[in-house]
């Protein structure tokens, strides 16, 4: 629900609310917020760009424990989710499918720091980290090539770790308990510590979450399960500060997080409840990520050496049941023995350098770098039926018996299997960029910058089984020795002019790009797969006014963008046995504005937060998709959503030894699509949300007691959802349905 410091700026207007109570009414004023988005520290109203700031210790008092809790509420942000770690981000209507399963790499970007999670090949999990000790989360609109390079095509997603403090011990803990409406409960605790080391110079920072997830989704075929998609999970971070010398900062940082559920992989079968009648089969699944950096700052006189180098790694496993998607709805009394199954392993590791010299000194404002992505992953599939699986899987009486007499078993199973394949590409980004900014005549500031780059991805598949070599003339598929090469240049370039110290007016032109790639299922000439697809890109342009009325009480503002989109990918699904592939198909723009409008009102303590915007985004040329569909110029793009509002009333007041804080907002999404050939329409709702913190000073602990209500009105509707063609020629809908209403209790206590 949107907040005094959380409601989304949608150009980069953000608000933080003060930890004390709020000031007399004559000297309350809007304040700044300080990112570090464009690698420098700088005021958000300074930047001319897209961006929306949420302070984390004001999520956490929401009890805001995920990334889809809050995103959004920033306009021309649509988010589709189908558990936690599987999410799809949409910005300003720039996205080719939202599925949340879909297999090609978002388009919107994840990073932590300046550690890019995306992936450049086959997408994975999406990481998304709990709001406790944590900085901030930045939201970063429009293509964001030439600093972050391949990783964040139509924006990104930027979380920003709590760093050490050198010279004060902290202690924090929370404990957060959350009932959604028919669903399971979960209860989360978390402590993070802050401890200096040695003099002001070594400080530690450690945190750890223990996370349950609630089911809210039920099986319906008997024997009936309710709340089968609860799960639970570890959250560990570590940060080592060392200031060596008055110039020289080291700083070690490590993360994981975990995930684990009987039954995760859930979608309803009904727009009306979260309901599913066609699962035979558990869908165990378990992931996780974790992240090692080690970053380097020197300081000379007038500029900054810094570099930074990072491991990370990403691990998925689940298993699907693909009986209904392949053979149609199955009939009550299926036996799990004639169920067909799916399973997917997708471990991915991605190691970074990046080296930069800024500039730290008054005047021209420069930065200039090299940076190498060095990323691979080991991708299987297994398409099988369970009996096959009980006859000669791994623990199968036949196996064992065949291992004996010094048969293979395991690669007999999956030659005989429906699909088994195997996928190993390594991918590369090599790039030099810059970017430098200087003002003229006191009122205008101009910056340029650049990124060239060149990527690779080479590997590829290889295919067994009886569908493989159905469309390969009997013989198994090996495509594993694919390559794409790509180059080319991701500029930008704005101005900024202040006409006033409270009025400006600022315009941007950028260019982004994604990685091309290799195919995951077999390609031959009778399957209209590809061997491998084109990176997309895009040119994106934007005009904003930002304004600031009644002695910084008022701020007004508002941008407009047109975006330009080249050689989308697309997910198509082959005929028959369906399955995902990507192609580069028509092409596409978006047009639309967005406003922001934030008043601290005369009443003292009382603020209106106002967002809202408008979003066409469309393709430009018709094409066939594979199911036959035509798909004409003008159709919408998938996860966007054609207007979008958040209105917001936010109250605090001391009442004797308290701070209150309350707020009151409903957030609008509005009508999109699930995939481009427009099967099924997503969202065109609201949610009313609300809450109350408490907070004291008086106490050497600090105690706070909040309780908040999501979704009040208990509002069902579809973030996601399509229909397919079975192989029996049925078709199946599935969708990916809000969370419920949902009471969330918090109870937290700082040192």
């Amino acid at each position: 629900m949107p907040s005094l410091e959380t409601i989304p700026v949608t150009q980069i207007s953000a608000v933080d609310t003060q930890k004390l109570p709020p000031p007399a009414p004559e000297s309350a004023q809007l304040e700044e917020i300080v990112v570090t988005a464009t690698k420098r520290a700088k005021s958000l109203r300074d930047i001319p760009a897209s961006i929306s700031a949420f302070d984390g210790e004001k999520l956490e008092s929401q009890g805001k424990l995920d990334l889809g809790s809050f995103i959004q509420e920033s306009p021309g942000v649509t988010a589709t989710q189908n558990g936690p770690g599987f999410m799809r981000i949409a910005m300003r209507g720039i996205s080719t499918d939202a599925e949340p399963l879909s297999i090609i790499p978002s388009a919107t970007g994840i990073l932590i720091g300046d550690v890019a999670f995306s992936d450049p090949y086959i997408s994975n999990i999406t990481p998304d980290l709990s709001a406790f000790d944590l900085s901030s989360v930045e939201i970063l609109k429009g293509p964001q090539g030439t600093l972050f390079g391949g990783s964040a095509l139509s924006g990104a997603v930027r979380y920003v770790l709590q760093d050490p403090v050198m010279d004060e011990w902290q202690i924090r803990g929370f404990t957060q308990y959350v009932s959604p409406e028919g669903g399971s409960h979960a209860l989360t605790s978390g402590v993070a510590v802050n401890a200096p080391m040695y003099e002001d110079r070594v400080a530690l920072r450690v945190g750890y979450v223990k996370r349950e997830y609630p089911g809210v989704y039920d099986l319906t075929r008997e024997p009936r399960q309710d709340n089968v998609d609860d799960g639970d999970g570890d959250q560990i971070r570590a940060i080592l500060a060392w200031q060596a010398t008055d110039a020289l900062k080291i700083k070690l940082t490590h993360l994981e997080q975990d995930f684990e559920a009987e039954n995760a992989l859930i979608l309803a079968v009904t727009r009306e409840a979260r309901e599913n009648s066609r699962i035979i089969l558990p869908q165990p699944t378990s992931h996780g990520f974790d992240l090692d950096s080690l970053e380097v700052d020197y300081d000379f006189e007038a500029m900054r050496l810094v570099s930074l180098t990072s491991r990370s790694t990403k691990t998925l496993s689940f298993v699907g049941d693909s009986t209904a998607g392949i053979l149609g709805n199955p009939p009550p009394g299926t036996p799990e023995s004639a169920a067909i199954f799916q399973t997917v392993h997708d471990d991915s590791s991605a190691f970074a350098q990046e080296l930069r010299l800024q500039s730290t000194g008054p005047g021209m404002q420069w930065l200039m770098g090299a940076y190498l992505f060095d990323y691979e992953v080991t991708f299987d599939i297994l398409i099988d039926t369970v009996a096959h699986q009980q006859t000669l899987g791994n623990d199968s009486l036949l196996s064992r018996l065949l291992s004996g007499l010094g048969v293979e078993s395991a690669s007999l199973f999956a030659e005989t299997s429906l699909l088994y394949a195997v996928t190993k590409p390594k991918a590369q980004e090599r790039a030099l960029f810059f970017d430098v900014s200087d003002t003229f005549w006191d009122d205008l500031e101009l910056s340029a910058g650049a990124r060239l780059y060149s990527t690779e991805v080479k590997g590829g598949y290889q295919g067994y089984g009886v569908l493989a070599r159905a469309i390969n003339n009997g013989q198994n598929v090996d495509a594993s020795n694919n390559r794409i090469n790509e180059e080319g240049i991701s500029p930008k370039i704005s101005a900024t002019y202040h006409f006033t110290d409270d009025h400006s007016l600022w315009a941007l032109v950028s260019r982004g790009f994604r990685f091309g790639g290799l195919q995951s299922v077999p390609s031959s000439p009778t399957n209209g797969v590809p061997p491998v697809y084109k990176s997309d890109s895009l040119w994106n342009y934007e005009l904003g006014l930002r304004t600031n009325w009644m002695e910084n009480t008022l701020r007004f503002d508002i941008t407009a963008f047109y975006i330009d989109y080249t050689d989308p990918q697309i997910q198509q699904t082959t005929t028959g046995v369906p399955l995902n592939y990507t192609d580069n198909v028509s092409a596409a723009i978006s047009q639309g504005f967005e406003a922001s409008l934030r008043w601290i009102t005369p009443l003292p303590g009382l603020m209106l937060a106002l967002d809202g915007g408008l979003t066409d985004a469309h393709i430009t040329e018709p094409f066939t998709a594979s199911d036959g569909t035509l798909v004409p110029a003008g159709s919408q793009m998938p996860g966007a959503a054609e207007s979008q509002y958040s209105a917001s009333l936010l109250f605090f007041a001391p009442i004797g030894l308290v701070n209150v804080a309350s707020n009151l907002g409903y957030t609008y999404i509005g009508k999109g699509y699930g995939d481009i050939v427009h099967s099924e329409r997503i969202n065109d709702f609201g949610t009313l949300n609300g809450g109350i913190t408490l907070i004291s000073d008086a106490w050497s602990f600090r105690p706070q007691l909040s309780f908040h209500v999501a979704n009040i009105l208990d509002e069902t509707a579809a973030q996601g959802g399509s229909t397919r063609t079975t192989t029996t020629q049925q078709a199946i809908s599935s969708f990916q349905l809000n969370p419920p209403r949902t009471f969330t209790i918090r109870l937290g206590m700082e040192f």
